[in-house]
């Protein structure tokens, strides 16, 4: 999505040239301020290392940073880290109360060295909260003890906030988090050209108007000693795991854009959509997650996921369905290359799963090595879930290369683009073109006649070229 791209970009750099103060301090001034131990870090910023911060990362800097954090609240400056240096922190930083500034630290580190305990990311190694038109851009944070469940960043009730080219690594819970109690409260974000490393979740959000763009999310699970130690196969949710989801879009979480990030062997879902609503995701590469690539889930707690759309992205080997939609209605899967390269790995291509409806599957490309696995599934009626199937879909047009290019109820409209063909619709099917039926054409006509023998339609005939075979009266009998 080059449009997208371009307008977060441009929004990082509003954000750069607004978060001064009312200052002349665009993005190049705020990568270029100067790394000074007093006032030479220049007009309008202030250094960690004004504030007692040592950065050689054995002396603990948390009172130092944090210091340097509230006096960018009392006087509005923006707060510089020096590069190359690395403030070793034992306690969450708390950015409180900011507004139109900068927190900056191109090539330098916030380590975590140990703090208190924290459930569910209570804690992060830093909390920016009740901010608005600040930039974070630059930094490292990074859990070196990884004891307790820490976010990297976190981002709470709180307006215009650009997350830019910053890393986190090794944190046990997200590593860069928009979330409020209510969902919502926060809005207008962006997050880009960011890296999550080795973190439970990537990168999440329920908050409102929230782009995440141009990211990568890597977890590289089968390379980690808990994949050793569960014999490649992941536990699953409610497990221990250290490792699952990519991207997240939890409840409540509205008009979010994921778009063009790279996630690579994530624990579970690469892209995960809870009950959200009016969301896209466009442009992703999605490869070997231990789950599905791209999961919307409206079912996980208890309300439908509506208004998705699921277009232009790569989405190979996970190690389910690549693309799986559950409680999801008003969706699209339109333009996806969708790959499962290895006829071992029980996985469908593009499932309409359980209680899905209003779901258009259009023009996607998809290769199924599996010889007993279908390239697209529509969840039909069983036994154990009898009001479970899927309802008004429609599949049309799609490129399939599978042993089973569909698994889907009668009633779903298949519209195919190569092989045996199948129209099938309740509905009236119209046309200004041909019908070519190369297998034969059968017709039903209720035109009822004026009388025995009178002609109630003619129907023309063509060949399997396309050329005119002439015209057929179709009388009453």
């Amino acid at each position: 999505m080059e449009m997208f791209s371009r307008r977060a970009a441009l929004r990082a750099g509003i954000a750069s040239t607004a978060v001064a103060g009312g200052l002349a301090a665009g993005a190049s001034e705020a990568q270029a301020a100067p790394a000074g131990t007093t006032t030479d870090t220049g007009e309008g910023w202030t250094s960690v290392l004004d504030h007692g911060a040592i950065g050689d990362g054995t002396t603990d800097d948390t009172a130092a940073v944090q210091a340097a954090l509230n006096h960018a609240t009392t006087t509005g400056k923006s707060v510089y880290f020096p590069a190359g240096r690395t403030f070793r922190v034992f306690n969450q930083l708390t950015a409180r109360n900011l507004a139109d500034v900068v927190i900056e630290g191109q090539g330098a580190t916030i380590a975590l060295a140990g703090g208190p305990v924290s459930v569910k990311g209570e804690y992060a190694i830093l909390r920016l909260q009740d901010c608005a038109r600040v930039k974070i851009f630059g930094l490292t944070f990074i859990d070196t003890v990884r004891a307790e469940q820490y976010d990297g960043v976190r981002i709470v009730r709180s307006t215009g906030i650009v997350v830019e080219s910053v890393r986190v690594q090794s944190t046990r819970f997200n590593g860069i988090v928009v979330y409020d109690v209510s969902p919502g409260l926060s809005d207008d974000i962006v997050i880009t050209n960011c890296t999550t490393e080795d973190t439970r979740f990537g990168i999440s959000t329920n908050g409102r108007d929230v782009r995440i763009s141009d990211n990568h999310v890597a977890m590289d699970w089968l390379s980690t000693d808990e994949a050793r130690r569960y014999d490649y196969v992941h536990p699953g949710f409610g497990s221990d795991s250290d490792y699952f989801d990519g991207i997240c879009v939890w409840q409540g979480g509205d008009r979010t854009v994921i778009a063009d990030n790279t996630l690579t062997e994530i624990g579970q879902s690469a892209i995960w959509v809870q009950s959200a609503t009016n969301v896209v995701v466009s442009g992703n590469t999605t490869i070997g997650a231990q789950l599905h690539g791209i999961e919307i889930d409206g079912l996980s707690l208890g309300a439908q996921a509506s208004g998705i759309t699921i277009t232009g992205n790569v989405v190979i080997d996970s190690v389910n369905a690549n693309i799986n939609l559950i409680g999801t209605t008003e969706a699209t899967v339109v333009g996806n290359r969708v790959v499962n390269s290895k006829a071992t790995v029980n996985a469908t291509g593009i499932a309409i799963n359980t209680k899905s409806s209003k779901v258009t599957v259009t023009g996607n490309q998809i290769r199924q090595a599996n010889p007993a696995r279908e390239a697209i599934l529509v969840k039909d009626n069983t036994e154990k879930e009898p009001a479970a199937r899927a309802l008004d879909v429609t599949i049309g047009w799609n490129t399939v290369d599978a042993a089973i290019p569909y698994s889907a109820p009668v009633d779903t409209t298949v519209i195919q683009r190569s092989g045996a063909g199948l129209i099938s619709a309740q509905a009236s099917l119209k046309t200004t073109g041909k019908v070519i039926a190369v297998g034969g054409l059968g017709i039903g006509n209720s035109v009822a006649a004026t009388a025995v023998g009178a002609v109630v339609r003619k129907m023309e005939v063509f060949g399997s070229s396309g050329q005119s075979l002439g015209f057929v009266s179709i009388h009453s009998s």
